[in-house]
């Protein structure tokens, strides 16, 4: 049996109402009749037509009916629209792979380096998913499939030394689930990796141990094989599976029972039975995680306050837990009382998530409450964006909370939502907010989108725009040189149109290998709009005022062709890495210059970068710092604790790096929680307290070293 190097087993801590299953595959109930399924197919072809018009995400139907089936699949982790987009694997070289997902504690892994890793209480989900529009279930998917997992799975194998040929899309999201599993492996306490298989067909049509159901228990196996303590599990589904998945629609009007209640106007308090609220969280033993979607922070995995949470829970004869707990705070557009309960309409948990999270992680792992303890939930009711958002800010704010989590409730985002509304164009402030109310795909704007919009024509940096990450708004000052204050607000919807112009030009010329886009999009969108904009005023000294008075007509198909011929083949393809430099820019600016006489070439020389980063406390790759995949190998290198004396001369000789890189990973490794502090041979927690000392070195009594 092959396991990975690090890989830690997780019977001892696994949920004990929760059983360790061998590999396993989930199919359609076979008392199901084939006319049904029939008329099953017919429904989802009209579901699909209704997403092409939508343009959701665009109007090409096999790609329209795989975001369909991603949603689908994931419907209980509320993902949003750009998350579901990074989890597309592109259709050549994908391995029978079209969607990559990593979910660490129910949130969507996209960039390692700033994701809030859980401390401890780690759950790592992976959903690798094949979407076929065939009317049928095929074998070759499956083919595919199971010999990229052979391989793709083996962790102890490096990307360069695969023996099949894999986009960087696919490697990227290989190596995000391989430092992930690293990260999180000293307090995994549930791993499973989910296989999904989703077509037209009827899943009647196979028989027990048909071949497509051999499999997909093979490939399901092959994860048991490499990681012996996961769950493994393989799904097919077909018409009928994913339009009852369809049917299932996020409920934010639910009845919450409670054993007291003080009320005045439209303001509750009321005390609620643990289980009660348990039950009021939970759909079929499954966290709402959409009642969540106006709460700032994320769970942050078992940290200090929630160690605290979990032992008072644990603690069945401990004070009542409303007496030493906060409560949640729900805000709510109407409330109704039902004798001892009460009806609440559009459910919106703002606070309280953290207690939440603990409270559904007891009893979803068997935990039980004898003494009918109590909860504390505080209920407003309002319909006024203003008010609503005053009160997360105002309960999100009371604790160390990152200000960049804060920004969705900002003046200037809401009066951004407000100018884009009076324009026809939908602003994502709050996370798929219009896209629940099914507002077609080229009118909806997320935060990042029209921020990478401005970069390029504002800030004139298209090449800066193409990489430009969420990570920024961490940034007070590169937030605020993005979403000033200052800024002529009718800028945003003339960004707005300008870019999703250019999708939608883009998408008439996208190469037929390029199947699902996102990244076709991503690295020719920001070049194409801003050497068109360009032409348009002859000079690349356009300034802010001369597109907020562009005649948005003047954007068009033509102009856009022109561009489109100038930076065409080869430069088309060119990857990422490459469009982000400040070269490629320039290169395409004297193209441009030598076909259009277009002026202004010396500003863009000249410009320095902006800045857009965001600076951690923790090393970045730059000259003598370190990066967290090079912790991880130093991590992998180190035995257990304590070390002996020397030991950071071998790591640095294997590594060959140098002996202060080595000690800031160890450093980092002490931050994360994944070493311990060390010093004369003893180990000691964050507390002080001795964990473990070199017998051979150090004396039992007094603790000190025996020779110096």
């Amino acid at each position: 049996m092959k396991e990975c190097k690090g890989e830690k087993s997780m019977t001892a801590n696994a949920p004990a109402n929760r059983q360790m299953p061998i590999a396993s595959v989930v199919r359609g109930n076979h008392k199901k009749i084939n006319k049904m399924a029939k008329n099953d197919k017919i429904l989802i072809d009209g579901i699909i037509d209704d997403r092409i018009e939508l343009k959701i995400p665009n109007d090409k139907r096999d790609e329209a009916f795989e975001y369909f089936s991603f949603e689908q699949v994931l419907k209980d982790y509320d993902l949003s629209s750009d998350e579901i987009k990074s989890g597309i694997i592109d259709g050549r070289n994908d391995g029978g792979i079209d969607g990559f997902f990593i979910i660490v504690n129910g949130h969507f892994l996209s960039d390692p380096s700033t994701f809030q890793w859980p401390k401890t209480g780690a759950i790592l989900d992976v959903w690798i998913i094949t979407c076929k529009l065939h009317d049928t279930f095929k074998q070759a998917p499956l083919d595919n499939l199971a010999a990229s997992m052979t391989e793709l799975l083996d962790f102890t194998i490096e990307n360069d030394k695969l023996l099949g040929a894999y986009s960087s899309q696919l490697l990227a999201q290989r190596e995000n689930l391989r430092f992930a599993y690293r990260k999180v492996s000293p307090r995994l306490t549930q791993f499973t990796i989910n296989f999904c298989y989703a077509s037209r067909g009827n899943t009647n049509d196979f028989e027990e141990g048909s071949p497509i159901l051999s499999r997909a228990n093979q490939i399901a196996q092959i994860a048991k094989d490499y990681f012996s303590s996961c769950i493994s599990e393989f799904k097919i589904l077909g018409s009928s599976e994913l339009i009852e998945l369809h049917r299932k629609t996020p409920n934010f009007s639910i009845e919450l029972p409670f054993v007291e209640k003080l009320s005045r106007g439209d303001r509750y308090v009321l005390l609620v039975n643990l289980q009660d609220y348990y039950n009021f969280v939970t759909d079929e033993g499954k966290l709402r995680r959409y009642l969540f979607d106006s709460n700032v922070r994320d769970f942050m995995g078992l940290n200090r306050v929630n160690e605290d949470i979990r032992e008072t829970l644990n603690t069945v004869d401990s004070t009542d837990f409303w007496w030493l707990n906060n409560g949640v705070t729900i805000l709510a557009t109407g409330v109704t009382p039902l004798g001892k309960s009460v009806q609440i309409e559009d459910i919106q948990i703002v606070n309280g998530l953290q207690t939440t999270e603990s409270i559904f992680r007891h009893f979803e792992a068997g935990g039980t409450d004898p003494n009918n303890r109590l909860i504390l939930v505080k209920i407003v009711v309002s319909n006024e964006d203003k008010i609503r958002d005053s009160i997360i800010r105002a309960t999100n704010n009371q604790t160390n909370v990152e200000l960049a989590s804060l920004h969705a409730t900002d003046k200037i985002q809401r009066d951004i939502e407000d100018v884009l509304k009076r324009n026809g164009l939908y602003y994502e402030r709050r996370t798929n907010f219009y896209k629940n109310q099914e507002i077609s795909s080229d009118k909806l704007l997320t935060p990042l989108y029209l921020a990478a919009g401005y970069v390029n024509l504002v800030l004139k940096s298209p090449h800066q725009a193409t990489n430009l990450k969420n990570r920024f708004m961490r940034s007070d000052s590169a937030y605020r040189d993005v979403f000033s204050t200052n800024i002529d607000l009718n800028i945003w919807p003339q960004v707005g149109y300008i870019m999703k112009k250019t999708d939608t030009f883009l998408e008439t010329v996208r190469p037929k290998s390029a199947h699902v886009g996102e990244r076709f999009l991503k690295t020719n969108r920001q070049f194409i709009s801003f050497l068109t904009i360009s032409k348009i005023f002859g000079t690349f000294n356009f300034s802010l005022n001369d597109l907020i008075n562009l005649d948005i007509a003047c954007f068009n198909n033509d102009e856009l062709l022109l561009s489109w011929k100038l930076i065409n083949a080869p430069e088309s393809e060119v990857s990422i890495k490459t469009v982000a430099k400040k070269s490629y820019l320039l290169r395409l600016c004297e193209k441009a210059v030598n076909e259009w006489g277009i002026t202004g070439i010396e500003r863009m020389e000249k410009m320095l970068p902006i800045n857009l980063t965001y600076h951690n406390t923790k090393p970045s790759p730059e000259k003598g710092q370190v990066t967290m995949d090079f912790t991880m190998k130093v991590h992998e290198l180190l035995p257990q604790q304590p070390w002996k004396p020397g030991i950071h001369k071998e790591i640095v000789s294997k590594l060959g790096c140098t002996t202060n890189e080595y000690f800031d990973a160890v450093k980092i490794l002490i931050d994360e929680g994944l070493r311990h502090n060390q010093k004369d041979g003893v180990v000691y927690d964050e507390d002080g307290n001795v964990l473990a000392f070199d017998t051979e070195r150090v004396d039992a009594e007094t603790l000190q070293l025996l020779y110096v």
